[in-house]
């Protein structure tokens, strides 16, 4: 089905009969923007699947490549829709799930590679507990020609495979960041989504996933398996990277978890977990300074220094307590010197530069203007 125009439903997930018994659709929905060099690939390993009821939704973010004729090939296999203009992640996801079908969805990205097994474990998840809202798996990073890189670990506190109540999962983002919970490894029940509303792509952006979790987990547990069931493609200038390269503004996830807190979730917090937080914010701050010195904005990268506490730092063993103040020592003088454009180029190809394809990319000093810009949604 191509260029067609999505229509939300009025009423809920379609009921089913078939061979497969009471097991629920799935819904699959794949946002992809200018995504024809792993599209297929990402579609084979979703057609793949042992789990016997699927549909599959491609959602083109008006690309200008061959995604179109990608998809196409897949005949009925998919349901292709493509958007006039650019809508984002979880704008897309907004539309697909407007037009999902079934009891269960999930959001994959269009250059991942899924486990055969990956549905099928996810739905026994939620079928085991019927409590549970949403579920989550690990991963194993890939670069882009397939490689390993490296695997997912999961902090021990949301290990076990059962259902975690908010708290758990709170307290667990504020001491660890979001490492745990990713999209596009995310299955939610459908009657969740009608439940909680839809992503909120145009305040949060590439980050809305994290808010969503946060709003799913406040009303129903939530579980990740210990099981590694989709391949994470990383370092071919994907939308997380493009957000992290030459950031200078703080992360949304802070912005989030802030919010959070703010309406009254302080309530639940641990001492433990908020140095976590307060230490993470003291890094991010550095990472800010750091790049705001590879620009050649030294005025904005010491206003950035002077938001970072040492006493921050040290308060969480989540952090590289060491390696931080080092860091905060070094900027600490830099910025009070004309920049030295050898360092400026070391700390880009350290903390910029992900992957051999990109590695001899020179520096450019653009403003702090462009580089926000050059951020995904």
């Amino acid at each position: 089905m191509l260029n067609a125009e999505p229509q939300r439903l009025a009423e809920g997930p379609a009921s089913l009969s078939g061979n497969a018994g009471d097991r629920g659709l799935v819904s699959i929905i794949v946002p992809v923007f200018n995504g024809e060099r792993y599209l297929r690939e990402s579609l084979d390993s979703i057609l793949a699947q042992t789990y016997p009821r699927t549909e599959i939704f491609v959602m083109d973010d008006a690309s200008t490549d061959g995604t179109r004729g990608v998809a196409a090939a897949y005949g009925e296999r998919v349901k292709y829709y493509r958007q006039e203009t650019n809508r984002g992640i979880y704008g897309n996801a907004n539309d697909g799930i407007a037009m999902a079908r079934g009891e269960y969805i999930a959001i994959y990205h269009a250059d991942d590679i899924y486990d055969t097994r990956m549905i099928e474990r996810e739905v026994d998840f939620l079928q085991r507990y019927p409590e549970a809202g949403a579920v989550f798996c690990q991963s194993i990073f890939i670069d882009p020609v397939g490689n390993e890189r490296g695997r997912l670990e999961i902090p021990q506190q949301v290990r076990g495979g059962c259902p975690l109540p908010y708290a758990t999962v709170f307290n667990a983002l504020l001491k660890y960041k979001n490492t745990f919970l990713t999209c596009p490894s995310s299955m939610v029940r459908a009657s969740v989504y009608r439940d909680v509303g839809v992503y909120r792509d145009a305040e949060f952006r590439n980050t809305s996933d994290m808010e969503m979790w946060l709003r799913i987990a406040q009303k129903c547990p939530i579980g990740v398996l210990e099981e590694y069931l989709f391949r994470y493609r990383y370092g071919h200038g994907n939308s997380a990277q493009r957000y992290r390269r030459l950031r200078t503004d703080p992360e949304r996830y802070f912005r989030i978890m802030d919010l959070y807190l703010e309406k009254g979730d302080s309530a639940i917090a641990t001492a433990e977990a908020l140095a976590g937080h307060e230490a993470h914010r003291a890094e991010d701050n550095l990472m800010r300074a750091i790049n705001l010195y590879i620009l050649g904005e030294l005025d904005q990268a010491a206003e950035v220094l002077r938001l970072v506490r040492p006493g921050s730092i040290l308060g969480s063993a989540t952090v590289q307590r060491a390696r931080l103040l080092m860091l905060y020592c070094v900027l600490q003088c830099l910025v009070r010197l004309p920049r030295v454009n050898f360092l400026a180029e070391a700390f880009y190809r350290r903390w910029n530069v992900k992957g051999e394809w990109d590695k001899w990319q020179p520096v450019g000093l653009r403003s702090t203007a462009d580089a926000t810009r050059t951020g995904a949604r």
